[in-house]
């Protein structure tokens, strides 16, 4: 159970703070719902049961796994997978999962084939580029959270592993 004030991570939408408890009742079943915030996403209010079975919310990671996975950028993250529709499924089963584990290394692999096309003057895939930016966003400021520093920080440590 959270309480109002928290911060914890929702579902596709990252950091959100916990600003209400509140009962509502639908079709005549009341349920309490915990009135969210995203962070990066000062205009959306999101309402979820607190006994929602899908567990969508969870909290924010420990400062000693996140440095933890911040180390693990030294390696190499996932398999590429050269076909494009193979390729997607695989990194939205990894976004979907909620593993911060898999879903670090997916952002390892992902600023590693970036870095790569950069290297080789091409154009880094638009839709990798979005899933890059995401993951980034997600990770880097729950990190921040976790670890007490700027998410800039963090990205330019993140890059200074890779090489």
């Amino acid at each position: 159970m959270y309480n109002v004030g928290d911060v914890v991570i929702y579902s596709s939408h990252g950091l959100c703070s916990i600003e209400d408890i509140c009962e509502q009742t639908f079709n005549d079943i009341t349920k309490s719902y915990y009135v969210l915030q995203p962070l990066n996403e000062p205009q959306l209010t999101i309402r979820t049961p607190i006994d929602n079975s899908k567990k969508q919310l969870r909290d924010i990671i420990k400062e000693e796994e996140a440095l933890s996975i911040l180390h693990s950028f030294t390696s190499p993250g996932v398999e590429w997978i050269e076909q494009n529709t193979h390729r997607m499924r695989f990194h939205l089963e990894i976004i979907k999962s909620g593993n911060r584990q898999k879903q670090a290394k997916l952002l390892n692999t992902l600023l590693r084939k970036k870095l790569e096309y950069k290297t080789n003057e091409k154009k880094f895939p638009n839709q990798e580029e979005k899933i890059l930016q995401s993951l980034q966003d997600t990770i880097f400021s729950e990190f921040s959270i976790a670890l007490n520093k700027p998410s800039d920080e963090i990205y330019d440590y993140v890059l200074t592993q890779l090489h």
